[in-house]
C-alpha cells in the first residue's frame, strides 16, 4: 500500500521568522483564540504572560503562518524553526523601483 502524504505538511516552511513588531502586537481571530485555548488549556493571554513557559514563541509563530495562509496542525510546529529578529522594513528606505517612470519634474 502507498504511503499517504497530508498536502499541508508539503508546503509546511522549514523556517518561520517573527518580526519584533509582530511579536508587539500580534493578528488573531476569535476561531484562533479559541483553538489555542483547547489546544493549551490556557488562554492567549495567559500563555503570553506565562514566563516559565516558551510556548508563546509556538502560537505567535503559528499564527504568522496562518496569517501568511499555511495550514498546518499543532503537532507541524514541532519542527519548524523560530527566529525572532529584526523590525518591518522601512518603506522610505526603500529603493525605487526599476519599471518607475521618469519623474516629470526633473525630466529624466
Amino acid at each position: 500500500m502507498a504511503a499517504t502524504t497530508n498536502s499541508h505538511i508539503a508546503a509546511l516552511p522549514v523556517e518561520v521568522v517573527l518580526r519584533q513588531d509582530e511579536v508587539a502586537a500580534p493578528r488573531f481571530t476569535p476561531r484562533e483564540l479559541r483553538m489555542i485555548k483547547d489546544h493549551l488549556g490556557r488562554t492567549f493571554t495567559q500563555v503570553l504572560t506565562d514566563d516559565d513557559s516558551d510556548d508563546k514563541f509556538t502560537v505567535m509563530a503559528w499564527l504568522k503562518l496562518r496569517r501568511d495562509g499555511v495550514e498546518l496542525d499543532w503537532d507541524d510546529m514541532d519542527d519548524v524553526i523560530i527566529t525572532i529578529g529584526g523590525s518591518a522594513p522601512d518603506p522610505t528606505n526603500a529603493q525605487p523601483s526599476t519599471t518607475s517612470p521618469r519623474s516629470a519634474s526633473s525630466g529624466e
